[in-house]
């Protein structure tokens, strides 16, 4: 008997493409393996930004986790329906989603809001659209401690630090580092870079402290500096690809516990020339963020991804095949977040062994691009 595959469901003439499938067994493999690396739940602070699931936040709810981050104001308000305990906004509001922000904290005052910093005028402007509002905000100071996308260098923080913590409309929540450009694929490697590049902010934290200042906690990396970090003590950790994980990944943490539990369904549409075949999905559905590929579709593995334009993916395929239009493929997803154009997802529950039952999940990926 031919043994199923564990991506493939029964009833694939109901699937309306492309459609995003999520594993729950998988994604609570997933949850255990972070808690297990960090050693503590309460060290976890994930990042929803690649599933923007409901269903997922609560299943590491259902394990102890009850913080978490996002970066989108629809993001927040769906950890916000889930009765989370903690949320921080992981990217420095401008003055009208600060606005945002302050309506939701003094609406949800069982949720504890939190958001990052990097400058003085936004500083400022906090303090007074908090004042105005006769609100205090949570912020932690963001660093660059070599990405080079947001935050203020760790030479420069320290004043920086120092000037928040007089602010009486701010509460000083500590450090959130982010270096998601540490990504080499030897896990040796990763750990060296990691600690030379976290060496600048070990050096803050300790000039801050001389100064009589007071760091309470630091939020460090995020999915490739997952397992360096969590080395660390006295740190929070926040991952966000290791609940779905992907290819992309799984090529550069090859020895993660990780298993991928998401994956696309697309349909073969067209046929538009010989040995070039047209899928429908296109960058309306899997953003155009990355080069090509961005997808390994099973059973076309060896096929040269040629280009991807609205509806349509295009790829050319040499080897012999009864493919027809209609067929349905599974695809792996290289980049995680790729898919958040997606509208809706499908929850496959796992009956007697096999993943047969397709159950229509609300999602929240039409909610999160403001």
């Amino acid at each position: 008997m031919a043994k199923t595959l564990w991506y493939k469901v029964e009833n694939e003439d109901q699937i309306i493409t492309p459609a995003l499938f999520v594993y729950p067994e998988r994604i609570k493999n997933n949850i255990e393996s972070m808690i297990r690396i960090s050693g503590d739940h309460q060290r976890l602070i994930p990042h929803v930004k690649t599933n923007k699931m409901r269903a997922v936040v609560k299943m590491q709810m259902e394990l102890g986790i009850k913080q978490f981050k996002c970066a989108t104001l629809g993001e927040l308000q769906m950890l916000i329906s889930c009765g989370v305990e903690h949320i921080l906004l992981a990217i420095q509001p401008t003055k009208e989603k600060m606005r945002h922000f302050l309506e939701a904290q003094a609406k949800h005052t069982e949720i504890s809001f939190s958001t990052l910093v990097d400058n003085e005028f936004s500083l400022n402007l906090f303090s007074k659209l908090a004042a105005a509002q006769n609100q205090k905000i949570n912020l932690w100071v963001d660093i660059n401690n070599g990405m080079n996308r947001t935050g203020i260098t760790p030479d420069k923080a320290a004043d920086f630090y120092m000037k928040l913590m007089i602010q009486p409309q701010i509460i000083a929540k500590g450090l959130h580092i982010y270096d998601g450009h540490i990504r080499p694929p030897l896990l040796e490697e990763r750990i060296e870079k990691c600690n030379a590049a976290f060496k600048s902010v070990a050096e803050l934290i300790k000039t801050i402290e001389d100064r009589g200042g007071e760091v309470p906690n630091h939020i460090t990396g995020g999915s490739p500096s997952f397992y360096p970090h969590a080395q660390r003590e006295h740190n929070l950790l926040s991952p966000g690809t290791t609940l779905l994980w992907d290819l992309g990944y799984k090529r550069i943490w090859k020895e993660a516990p990780f298993q991928q539990a998401a994956v696309l369904a697309t349909r073969l549409i067209s046929k538009p020339s010989e040995n070039i075949y047209c899928f429908d999905l296109g960058h309306k559905a899997l953003a155009s963020e990355m080069p090509l590929p961005r997808v390994q579709i099973f059973g076309l593995e060896e096929a040269i991804h040629k280009g991807q334009s609205e509806e349509h993916l295009m790829v050319e395929y040499q080897q012999e095949n009864d493919f027809k239009i209609g067929d349905l493929f599974y695809v792996m997803i290289i980049i995680g977040m790729n898919i958040n154009n997606l509208k809706y997802a499908i929850l496959i529950l796992e009956v007697q062994g096999m993943f047969g039952e397709v159950t229509k999940l609300e999602h929240t990926f039409k909610n999160a691009s403001f």
